[in-house]
């Protein structure tokens, strides 16, 4: 009685710990939170399907940092996915390739530039320059 107890136990521990680390620690686990998280957002379920462990991992510690930039990168990943352009799992290094392209777009976006405009307000300068050109 003791020992069904204390495996009950152990596995509620064990899914509170997948739960809250985000990855499952066995087949069966793993196939659990994965099936919890497909239920929840068919978005994730196509993201998990699409990226490779490692892959997966690298995109939800740059959400934890800038989820704007983790949303960006999964919203080109469905779109390459629709299109038909993805054919096998991304791994990590093409993860990293897509964050920086990302990244850069998010820069070109954000880049302003100023321009000085040194004209004379009260029109006298102007004036005289053109009297000149005319003598």
């Amino acid at each position: 009685m003791e020992d069904e107890e204390l495996q009950a136990i152990r596995a509620a521990r064990l899914q509170e710990m997948q739960k809250n680390a985000g990855q499952g620690s066995g087949a069966s686990g793993s196939q659990e939170a994965e099936g919890s998280t497909a239920a929840n957002d068919p978005t994730q379920a196509l993201i998990s399907q699409i990226l490779e462990l490692e892959a997966k991992e690298r995109l939800s510690r740059v959400r934890l940092v800038k989820p704007e930039r983790a949303k960006a990168v999964e919203g080109y990943l469905i779109r390459l996915y629709q299109s038909g352009t993805i054919r096998r799992k991304i791994n990590e290094d093409q993860i990293v390739d897509i964050l920086e392209k990302v990244a850069s777009d998010e820069r070109k976006q954000n880049s302003t530039t100023i321009v000085f405009d040194r004209r004379d307000k009260s029109g006298e300068g102007n004036q005289e320059e053109e009297e000149d050109f005319f003598d």
